[in-house]
């Protein structure tokens, strides 16, 4: 992959994260105290394919990179690691990503009905905030390489 190409996958990503963010705020409303077991699954799978999307970007950027980042077991968790080492991600978004992330392996092994609204709510309240800090480090990191 060139630079080029890792830039047009990145933004390609980033237009993914846009139209997902804009389904997201389509159900989720700031001034909604209450939603429906639909509702909290579609609010969910929107959270889920947000924080992949990151990872999709996250992970091409330390392949370009030459670093290993398999597909072994616990290969999401190194992908976050890595991304941290080498200054991707600063620590304290770092941090923030990884909830994202144990949300995302909750999510995928429970049912919808046991996950709590106020566990999902901070990242539904908190991802535009993410996603605008990962927009400008990875934009950051790419004029650097």
């Amino acid at each position: 992959m060139t630079i080029d190409e890792l830039k047009q996958y990145c933004d390609n990503e980033f237009s993914n994260i846009d139209r997902i963010m804009h389904e997201l705020f389509t159900v989720f409303k700031h001034e909604k105290a209450e939603y429906t077991l639909a509702e909290q699954a579609a609010i969910s799978t929107y959270i889920m394919n947000t924080y992949s999307a990151v990872e999709s970007i996250l992970k091409q950027m330390l392949l370009y990179d030459k670093l290993d980042v398999g597909d072994a077991p616990g290969w999401h968790e190194k992908v976050l690691r890595k991304a941290g080492e080498i200054g991707i991600l600063p620590p304290d978004l770092l941090h923030t990503i990884s909830k994202y992330l144990s949300f995302r392996n909750y999510f995928i092994y429970t049912y919808m009905f046991n996950i709590k609204w106020e566990d999902m709510k901070p990242l539904v309240e908190g991802v535009k905030e993410m996603i605008e800090q990962i927009r400008a480090e990875t934009s950051e990191y790419l004029q650097t390489i």
